[in-house]
Parts: structure tokens; sequence; C-alpha cells
């Protein structure tokens, strides 16, 4: 009797255990550790549904899928545009969802979203209270209150199409490619950032595209060129200090890709991008390079970046813009060293 008893109550407490267990969340571990591997931000199908943020580790060369709806229980949403890490957090822009999620770099656990309309493309920090959004088809820079995740006001622009942006002081300087329905572009923007308003123009290729910043605070812009009269574009390098244009490299043809990249090295003195083919060229050079440095070979190249510390090379290849793809690291020789399967149109790279 004394026995039955006994087996009673430890198996009541076995199920209490268990129920307990059920109903209370379980802590998530760290998923992401500083150094230890890279972000891939999958852009997902047109309309599908199904972007997503993997994680490929350095030391045993895994990858994990599936970040965001792993942790969170639910899906990511339709086309993750872009993720800028800031601090401990990620935002995670979704183009189509129309929406920028909040998440722990560390765990990815939700820490809430920004909502907006239009299509966002990209997201700057200002400063610890405020960001500035970019927009496919607003004509705006979306100005968002950080604490009240919430756009506080919009920045008209003369472009419809408003997409990469850096900060500089106290101005964010704006690439717009030529947007649809209009007049080609050739203008970069100049946004003061205190007042948040429009301030000047430059004057660089057709359709400024992607920008990055070099080591002597220059910056310098990618121009994919006009798509309907096939005129080309090129690199084009900007003292935002004079607002000066100080060298411009033209495109010998259009022949650019779907939607070309440009990234920099950790030193700010080396300069990769994508034309059909990968390209690299040191910021002093006084010519474009004639040759690729890792040749497409059929591949749609989509996502790039350069591994801080070892220079290393991430390519993503889009293929059908539906099925998962391969990434690809490169050493900076262009000699492959991993590849292996991520998600839908990995489009980017992010290391924490």
């Amino acid at each position: 009797m004394r026995i039955s008893i006994l087996l009673a109550l430890i198996a009541t407490f076995l199920l209490s255990n268990c129920n307990t267990d059920d109903e209370t969340p379980t802590p998530a571990n760290n998923l992401v550790e500083a150094g230890a591997g890279v972000l891939i931000t999958n852009e997902g199908g047109f309309n599908d549904g199904n972007a997503s943020v993997s994680y490929y580790q350095f030391d045993d060369k895994s990858i994990q899928q599936e970040l965001f709806a792993e942790v969170n229980g639910r899906p990511l949403g339709d086309i993750l545009q872009s993720m800028t890490i800031v601090g401990d957090r990620a935002y995670l822009v979704l183009n189509n969802s129309q929406r920028i999620e909040i998440v722990d770099v560390k765990t990815f656990e939700s820490e809430g979203a920004i909502e907006m309309q239009g299509s966002p493309r990209y997201f700057l920090p200002i400063d610890t209270e405020t960001a500035y959004v970019s927009d496919l088809f607003g004509g705006v820079i979306h100005v968002v209150s950080l604490s009240n995740q919430a756009i506080v006001v919009s920045i008209p622009m003369p472009q419809g199409w408003t997409e990469q942006m850096i900060k500089v002081g106290n101005e964010v300087f704006v690439s717009s490619p030529s947007s649809f329905g209009q007049q080609p572009n050739r203008q970069l923007f100049v946004i003061d950032s205190e007042n948040h308003i429009l301030l000047d123009s430059i004057e660089v290729g057709l359709s400024p595209t992607a920008m990055v910043q070099d080591a002597a605070g220059k910056i310098w812009v990618l121009c994919s060129g006009d798509f309907d009269t096939g005129a080309p574009g090129g690199l084009f390098q900007v003292d935002p200090q004079t607002r000066a244009v100080l060298q411009g490299f033209p495109f010998s043809d259009n022949s650019i890709g779907f939607a070309p990249r440009l990234v920099i090295d950790e030193a700010g003195q080396q300069l990769y991008y994508t034309k059909i083919d990968l390209y690299a060229m040191a910021t002093s050079s006084t010519a474009l390079p004639s040759e690729p440095l890792i040749p497409a070979d059929g591949r749609d190249l989509y996502g790039l970046g350069v591994e801080p510390g070892t220079g290393n090379i991430w390519l993503g290849d889009a293929g059908d813009y539906k099925s998962r793809q391969m990434i690809y690291r490169y050493d900076q020789d262009g000699n492959l060293l991993d590849s292996v399967l991520a998600g839908v149109a990995p489009s980017g790279f992010g290391f924490y």
C-alpha cells in the first residue's frame, strides 16, 4: 500500500512538471555567436512568403536554416530585401510584407516590428532614437522612431525609387535608381538628417544603385545604367565634404545583371562589385579591372559580402528565384573554399 501511494505521488509530481514545461516557453539559447559565422538573408520567392535567414558556422561548416521561423513559430514574411545589424539587434526589412521585423541577433527572438505602407528597401540608423528607411515606389525616405517602432514623417524625394543610404556627419547620401515610368536619373541625393529635409543632389552616372564608403571617407557609387536605351553606367567616387565627383569609371556596356552589388573590405581599400561576374578593384586604382576575379560560370550572382578579418568573399546564386540555392565562400585570390545550400534567392550576408 505504501509503495503504491509513493508511486502515485511520484507520477503526480512528474505529470505536474510535464504540464509546467508545456505551458512555459523555453528560453531561447544563443544561436548566433559573435565572430563565429555568417548570417545569410534569403529573399524568398515573389509572393511566396518564404523569406528566411540561414546561419553558417565557420568551425564545423554547418548551416542552420529558417532561424526566425524556428524560434518564433511563424514565417518571416515575403521578400527579405535587406538586414542591418545594430548592436545586438537585427532589423529585417521585408519588402512585400511592408514591415521591418526586429530580432535579438543572438537568439533571433522577435522584439517587435515596424509596420509601414509602401515597399521598404534599406534601413539606416541615424541615432539611438531615429532611423531612415528607403522605399521602392513611394518617392520618399521614411523617418522611423525606434522607441515607438513607427514612422513619424516621410521626406519627399525627387525620384520614385530610393535605395541605399550612407550617413556622413549630419548628412545622408541616398542612391536612387531610375524609377519605372520616369526619366533616367543621374542624381545622388543629400539629406539633412537633423531637420529631415532634402539639401542637394550630385550628378554621377545613370541609375545610382549601390554605395560604400572607403577608408578615406569617400563614397563609391555603382551606377547600373539605362536598360531602355542600353546606355552603360559605371563606378563613381564622390567626396561627401565638397560634394564633388572625384573620379568616374564608365562601364563599356550595359551587361550588368538584374541586381548589381557593391561592397568594400573591412580596411575600406578593396572594392568588389558584380557585373554578371565578380570584379575586384582597389580604391587607389586608376582604371577598371580588365578581367573578373570570379567568373559567374552560368550562375546568377545575387548575394555578395566580405568576411571581416579574413577578407573571404561570399557569393549567393539566385538560380530560379523559387528554390533553395547555393552560397559560395572564396579566398581573396578567388579560390573556392566552401559551398553549401542556403534558402531561396540568397541575396546578402551579415557578420555579427
